[in-house]
């Protein structure tokens, strides 16, 4: 009489009919409380209908008989995930990858785990086996996706079609590079390598810190012919050295490791490393000077990007206080009134060995009548003395993929024009900072 219960219930669960399974499976378990069948079809149900606790305890009965399967295993995974139990979540999957280490179900669910603790590379290889075991898992499909967005952000596309960028760093190597030995660090599609390789180095070796990116940048160079005359290191450039990943220091670098607001991807301490372990002490640095510029700036649309006061006759002002004292914006998107004239942040010689952390005073006049509320700031690349490339918000010439970053300060100011500004400027190798010096 059992059994068709059982059977009878897996129908209903079929057609979707959950609570109807539920109601013979219950019936089923008092007369079999230990059938690991039982209790895991009805520990699935009330997965489903968010009753996590009951689940688990369904779950655990299954998992805890003679014969229990990868599937249990990974159901009881899921339960224990719901109820903030991760720990045993992962267990419960380890559990289920030791019956069938080909499981792509619990492949997929560590590699979501992996991913939320940011452990990238570990999601990626996990998921990536999970999809090729089972194609036809959507979910592991969607996961693989995210994880990649997460060393691959898309701003990416838009940086590997800058044409304007692609266009001034070929320019300057083309200059540089015949018959040297080349470091490029930060490999990504591997475009800039290839274009030094096209453009006769004598050797190429590139380095690239996430070893999924640096996987496909080996699949481009040698799809475009320069598999022998490029070598790809899967690690970040301060892990190699003379003897450690390559044979002789560089004549040339070539280096595309900055960020909008020039320093977060850690390029000084790369530079400095390089000049140490990698480079001859002649060695040609591209691009040569990294800069940070901008201009004060007002208007409406920048003020109600930064600050609140009032809205619907309410007083909205202490909520400045979580305002975001820098933020990133594409101003070409944004009108605003320019109050000065461009002027530099800082500039680094990216020639030099050392970069410590400094600041100065920075004085600047107002050119217009108007309320300040932020600096807009840009990046300038000075590639090789010949060849350069910026972001400056509204210049035809600077089209760019880089967006621009809004320092804000603490309140706008009025001011007219031919008044005097004092900042102070500076940065802690990893970002630049102002203030307003009153």
């Amino acid at each position: 009489m059992t059994q068709p219960l059982l059977l009878q219930a897996f129908d209903h669960f079929k057609a979707g009919r959950l609570e109807a399974a539920a109601k013979l499976l219950r019936a089923f378990l008092i007369v079999s409380p230990a059938d690991s069948a039982g209790n895991n079809l009805l520990g699935a149900i009330y997965y489903r209908q968010g009753k996590y606790r009951e689940a688990q305890e369904h779950l655990a009965r299954a998992c805890a008989a003679p014969g229990a399967t990868p599937e249990m295993f990974n159901n009881l995974g899921a339960a224990l995930k719901s109820l903030g139990d991760e720990q045993g979540a992962m267990n419960a999957w380890r559990r289920a990858l030791g019956l069938d280490p080909d499981y792509a179900d619990a492949l997929n669910n560590l590699g979501v785990v992996y991913r939320a603790h940011g452990q990238s590379q570990k999601a990626i290889e996990t998921l990536q086996r999970a999809v090729a075991l089972k194609p036809e898992l959507a979910e592991a499909q969607a996961n693989l996706r995210n994880a990649y967005r997460d060393v691959v952000p898309p701003w990416h596309f838009a940086m590997v079609n800058d044409r304007p960028r692609n266009n001034a760093f070929e320019a300057a190597i083309n200059r540089a590079v015949s018959g040297k030995r080349v470091l490029d660090i930060g490999t990504g599609t591997g475009l800039l390598a290839m274009m030094a390789a096209r453009a006769g180095a004598s050797s190429v070796t590139t380095c690239e810190a996430t070893s999924v990116i640096a996987e496909r940048a080996r699949e481009i160079i040698a799809l475009n012919g320069f598999a022998d005359r490029i070598t790809v290191i899967p690690k970040h450039s301060s892990e190699i050295g003379v003897g450690r990943g390559v044979a002789e220091r560089a004549q040339v670098l070539i280096t595309e490791t900055f960020s909008s607001d020039l320093l977060s991807e850690g390029v000084l301490a790369t530079i400095e490393h390089a000049h140490q372990e990698l480079l001859t002490p002649d060695a040609i640095v591209i691009p040569r000077i990294a800069r940070a510029c901008g201009y004060l700036a007002g208007g409406v649309e920048i003020h109600d990007m930064l600050y609140t006061a009032a809205s619907n006759g309410f007083n909205l002002s202490p909520f400045n206080r979580f305002a975001p004292p820098v933020l990133a914006a594409s101003m070409n998107n944004v009108r605003h009134e320019i109050l000065s004239d461009d002027f530099e942040l800082w500039s680094f010689d990216l020639g030099g060995r050392l970069f410590p952390m400094e600041s100065r005073p920075l004085v600047i006049r107002t050119t217009k009548t108007g309320v300040v509320t932020a600096v807009v700031q840009w990046i300038e690349l000075d590639l090789d003395g010949e060849t350069r490339y910026r972001n400056r918000p509204a210049d035809p010439e600077a089209e760019s993929h880089w967006t621009q970053i809004l320092y804000r300060f603490p309140r706008p100011f009025e001011v007219e024009a031919g008044n005097t500004i004092m900042l102070v400027v500076g940065h802690n190798r990893q970002q630049l900072w102002l203030k307003l010096r009153v």
